[in-house]
């Protein structure tokens, strides 16, 4: 079974900077494409391994603020997610309380709600 070594990639400038602890290697790559390949050529250059005696696990550090938008940016849009799922439920609960309960027509609801008969009866169906 072959050896994993942990390798980390950050931008420094116009290079990718591959650190590698448990060997204490360091190496550069131009382009993100790049970093897996320089990270198992220096693996295997310095333990002087042949292919496949050992793998390399590449994470690629993201700077703070880039990290931090993303996660604010997704922690948003499952808020969002949550908010249409309960404006949705509000709906089918609005129409449901005007036709059963008002006892209006689905063309009534809908000319009070601005919403078609066919949107009405959609609602309808899904409470």
């Amino acid at each position: 079974m072959a050896q994993i070594y942990e390798a980390t990639a950050r931008r420094e400038g116009k290079w990718w900077i591959i650190t590698i602890p448990e060997i204490d290697a360091v190496t550069q790559a131009r382009s993100i494409r790049e970093i897996q390949t320089m990270a198992d050529g220096i693996v295997m250059a310095l333990l002087d391994l042949e292919e496949g005696e050992a793998r390399v696990s590449v994470s690629i550090e993201m700077p703070n603020s880039v990290q931090e938008a993303w996660d604010e940016a997704a922690r948003l849009q499952a808020e969002s997610e949550r908010a249409s799922r309960r404006a949705a439920a509000l709906r089918r609960e609005a129409v449901r309380s005007l036709l059963h309960e008002a006892q209006l027509s689905q063309s009534e609801a809908g000319t009070l709600l601005g919403l078609s008969y066919q949107r009405i009866q959609q609602l309808a169906r899904a409470s």
